[in-house]
């Protein structure tokens, strides 16, 4: 599968649910998410490289 063709199918409204217990504390936390995946056209990846590359910078602190 090429990476176009993952995006591609990746396209549309993706929902997740998980749990987390704290044995310890006798607390149960649900947590509930969606994400809405769209396609860009190609006069927008300019944006999504520095929004990624902005991320990357946070996370790993360059």
């Amino acid at each position: 599968m090429e990476i176009t063709e993952f995006f591609e199918l990746s396209t549309g409204q993706w929902r997740s649910h998980h749990s987390d217990r704290y044995l310890a504390f006798a607390h149960l936390e649900q947590v509930l998410s969606s994400t809405d995946i769209e396609p860009q056209s190609v006069d927008k990846s300019a944006v999504v490289v520095e929004i990624c590359m902005d991320k990357s910078r946070e996370r790993y602190g360059y």
